[in-house]
């Protein structure tokens, strides 16, 4: 099967004073893929996630995404381009509603600028119609729209991270970095959680997961890349990364 490339990295290092959190790290995502990323507290999976978002640069190395070079841009450059990830613990704006987070991450977003309010009113309030009619098409989806009205600062955790999902969506993301999606959420939202993610894999969307929830992520995702002191120890189908030794005596300890 042909690979169009959706991610890729090439010998990506990084390092926090005298500890290497990256060591020549090469990965490769293709488009529509849905992949786990696993590995033991400290093994550099956030890291990863940090530098091939913008969030931090590497000291050496390289990031491609979807064909172009994007080493060292800035977040915001790489979600124009359709790259969109979310934290373990979800960046909401606590005093807004659910819907109005939904609002700000919308790519065509227009924005409370006095020129819109005082000269482009008719254009503004007709975005704002086609949008709440999108909004709440992603927040059915996601199953938060009885609560896309409340504070963000007054839903559950579960709720935060499903919103967090839906920005990605309404910034019509190509590619979605999620860590820890199901972090500190019961065991049922954890699998419908994954369900949603699997069904928006089916309609185009590349999903990179890091999970440590393993019996749940390996029910879903297609291939599962392992890290280990900071580089790629093994890659391969679940089935094969569950009975690889060396997965074992990362976790477990030789």
């Amino acid at each position: 099967m042909t690979c169009r490339e959706a991610l890729r990295t090439v010998n990506l290092c990084k390092s926090f004073g005298g500890v290497k959190a990256l060591d020549n790290v090469s990965i490769r995502i293709c488009e529509g893929e849905f992949v786990g990323l696993i590995g033991p507290n400290g093994s550099g999976k956030t890291t990863l996630f940090n530098v091939i978002s913008g969030v931090y640069k590497p000291d050496k190395g390289d990031v491609y995404l979807f064909g172009e070079r994007v080493t060292g841009l800035p977040p915001y450059e790489l979600y124009r381009r359709g790259l969109v990830r979310s934290f373990q613990v979800p960046r909401l704006w606590k005093s807004m509603a659910v819907v109005e987070n939904l609002a700000v991450a919308a790519r065509n977003a227009k924005g409370e600028s006095l020129v819109e309010a005082l000269f482009r009113r008719r254009k503004w309030v007709a975005w704002e119609k086609k949008s709440w009619s999108e909004f709440k098409s992603v927040m059915s989806k996601l199953n938060i729209l009885s609560v896309g009205l409340n504070r963000a600062d007054n839903i559950s955790g579960g709720q935060m991270k499903l919103t967090d999902i839906g920005r990605a969506l309404v910034g019509e993301a190509r590619i979605l970095l999620l860590d820890e999606p199901t972090a500190g959420v019961a065991p049922k939202l954890a699998r419908d959680i994954f369900k949603l993610l699997e069904a928006l894999n089916r309609e185009g969307l590349t999903v990179f997961v890091i999970e440590h929830r393993l019996e749940v992520l390996f029910d879903f995702v297609e291939r599962v890349i392992v890290m280990h002191e900071g580089r790629v120890l093994v890659e391969g189908t679940p089935q094969q990364v569950a009975e690889d030794p060396r997965v074992v005596d990362a976790y477990l300890g030789s």
